[in-house]
């Protein structure tokens, strides 16, 4: 009886150390896949924001009212800042992206 113990307690830990180690596979698979599909989405936001900047000074000089002008140019100036916090918080941000751009 005792040997049998003994065995179903060695046989529990394993099982239970086997799960443990799985769960942790799984979590650490799917924080990966969070922090990938978080980063695409930044990058995402990067490109169309470099986009921004390009359009809009072309929607300025269409303007045809002071207010209108005056909301673009201030769309633009926050853009430009958010594109230049992306890319100091995240230098890989645009690397990336441009290697991407460069092969297809």
């Amino acid at each position: 009886m005792n040997m049998k113990n003994t065995v179903t307690n060695y046989l529990t830990k394993v099982s239970n150390n086997q799960i443990k180690s799985i769960v942790d596979r799984k979590k650490f698979i799917v924080t990966e896949t969070l922090c990938d599909k978080a980063m695409q989405e930044l990058k995402k936001i990067y490109w169309y924001e470099k986009e921004l900047l390009i359009a809009i000074p072309m929607l300025i000089k269409n303007a045809t009212t002071f207010e209108l002008v005056e909301s673009l140019t201030l769309l633009n100036i926050y853009t430009r800042k958010h594109v230049e916090l992306l890319e100091k918080q995240f230098p890989q941000i645009n690397k990336e992206s441009v290697d991407k751009k460069l092969k297809t």
